[in-house]
């Protein structure tokens, strides 16, 4: 049987504050170009992703456009 070591923890701990909700405000699905790959952010959706995906160029783009929202809340929540 080859090697089956499995991992006793994460390469990365998760903190929920860490995140934060990429919502598209459009009524059509965007493309986003992301460094991890391609991603379709469907219109009217919000996403949990990590803070630094305001940093890409193209949600810069997008949010001063005000095709997208970025904020700490879901989108709804207080």
């Amino acid at each position: 049987m080859a090697n089956s070591k499995k991992r006793s923890t994460l390469d990365h701990d998760w903190d929920p504050q860490g995140f934060v909700f990429v919502h598209n405000k459009t009524n059509q699905n965007i493309l986003l170009d992301l460094p991890t790959g391609d991603f379709r952010l469907d219109a009217g959706t919000t996403f949990r992703m990590t803070p630094d995906i305001k940093d890409v160029p193209q949600i810069k783009t997008l949010i001063a456009q005000g095709q997208v929202e970025v904020s700490q809340k879901k989108s709804g929540d207080k």
